[in-house]
């Protein structure tokens, strides 16, 4: 099993997709490594099947360097074309992130509005350098991973709980800290096969993430979550996400 199969994200986006909710222009952050694994598994999806030389999977660039306008361009005309074996074609730039401004700005119009048959996937790792006027066109995900040397197992007893509590409001009042100890504790979930623990934890991850909460509100839930064992952490999660 990947680390790409355990990113609650992830799984939020084939479950989207399976279900048919299949948006006409989707981004995606991840890791380099993870990209052919993603278009693989969304081009079985939305194609029906997937294969290297798939008629309808259109990908421009490469795994180690953007597309050039020329190649842009190319790719909105055979876009263009119906499918010649699936429903759909599936339109794939590769290092999204590092698109040269003229490249970009080529794919604008292509992005607001593809063919009817036609969605698009931008695949980048440093969603801060994609171009905005792309991004709004887009439904965007980010794909957090831990790094496997970065592991410390979560708090177990009360008075763990109340030390963390402490350091974390008083000593380090950041959010940002928060989601460091957050990764930390899924990477030694995952590390100990505690698939449901890092699942749960990722949840949480990704409300931290978003920010729109205050420190001590945040701390609750987590508390909440991984604390208290007769609280129904998966409704709870759900609310405030």
């Amino acid at each position: 099993m990947s680390d790409l199969s355990l990113n609650v994200t992830w799984q939020e986006i084939l479950r989207e997709t399976e279900s048919g909710n299949v948006p006409h222009c989707r981004a995606i952050a991840a890791p380099l490594k993870y990209h052919d694994e993603i278009i693989e598994a969304l081009a079985k999806i939305i194609l029906g099947s997937y294969r290297p030389n798939h008629p309808d999977l259109l990908v421009t660039g490469d795994i180690n360097k953007a597309p050039t306008i020329d190649l842009c361009r190319n790719l909105i005309n055979e876009i263009a074309v119906k499918p010649l074996e699936a429903q759909k074609r599936l339109g794939v730039i590769m290092n999204s992130d590092k698109l040269l401004l003229p490249a970009a700005n080529s794919l604008l119009k292509l992005a607001e509005e593809p063919p009817a048959h036609a969605c698009l996937l931008f695949l980048m790792e440093d969603s801060r350098l994609f171009l905005p006027t792309l991004r709004s066109r887009a439904r965007f995900n980010a794909l957090t991973f831990h790094e496997e040397n970065d592991s410390a197992e979560p708090p177990q007893t009360a008075p763990d709980w109340i030390e963390w509590l402490a350091k974390t409001r008083k000593a380090i009042p950041d959010v940002d800290a928060v989601i460091k100890d957050l990764n930390s504790w899924a990477s030694y979930a995952v590390s100990t096969h505690d698939f449901i623990l890092a699942e749960r934890i990722e949840k949480l991850r990704l409300i931290a993430d978003r920010k729109n909460l205050s420190l001590i509100q945040l701390c609750d839930i987590i508390i909440l979550t991984l604390r208290e064992e007769n609280i129904h952490c998966e409704n709870l999660l759900d609310d405030f996400r």
